[in-house]
């Protein structure tokens, strides 16, 4: 048998926590619905939608509007939840324990906006938790693009991705703990 692949991910340090709980985006206040339908402009104009959660995705959906590229867990406020999703959309898996960013999400946002590009929507269920995974699709989304995800009991957050954003959470995931499965 050949070596062993070890499996690479990153983990939330606790210094990152508190910065992580104030919005990375434009923060869109409100009891729901309205933060998205005062957003809706932004929405039908991005060239891709990117959706991170479980409540984000279903309420996106519902306006009519269906995002590139979906992510969520099945679970809001560490709940089940079964968000109403029918769509024909490619559906990846990855598992993403809480608290942490592994290759495996990274793989499928990577993966999820190369067949966004070519006009698939697509739909990443998480097995653990999608708490981080605007990181990753802020990174990996083309300049343009727009990720949402929500903040709870305030609103949902918008984040426009341009170069200079995507720099910015490629720092924040430098800052995370690097973890090699085995140590």
């Amino acid at each position: 048998m050949g070596e062993m692949t070890r499996d690479i991910y990153y983990k939330l340090p606790e210094k990152l926590r508190s910065k992580l709980k104030i919005p990375l985006g434009q923060l869109v206040k409100g009891p729901l619905p309205k933060p998205y339908f005062d957003s809706l402009k932004k929405f039908k104009s991005a060239p891709y939608l990117i959706t991170v959660g479980d409540v984000v995705t279903e309420n996106v959906i519902r306006l009519g509007i269906k995002p590139n590229v979906a992510i969520y867990d099945h679970k809001t406020e560490r709940k089940v939840y079964n968000p109403e999703v029918n769509s024909n959309a490619v559906i990846l898996t990855a598992n993403n324990p809480p608290a942490t960013i592994t290759k495996a999400l990274l793989n499928a946002i990577k993966k999820s906006i190369e067949l966004a590009k070519r006009g698939k929507e697509v739909h990443i269920k998480i097995c653990g938790e999608e708490d981080l995974a605007a990181i990753p699709a802020v990174i990996y989304a083309p300049v343009g693009s727009l990720v949402i995800y929500g903040q709870p009991k305030e609103g949902i957050v918008l984040i426009n991705v341009t170069p200079e954003t995507k720099l910015r959470f490629a720092k924040l995931l430098r800052e995370m703990e690097v973890v090699t499965d085995g140590d």
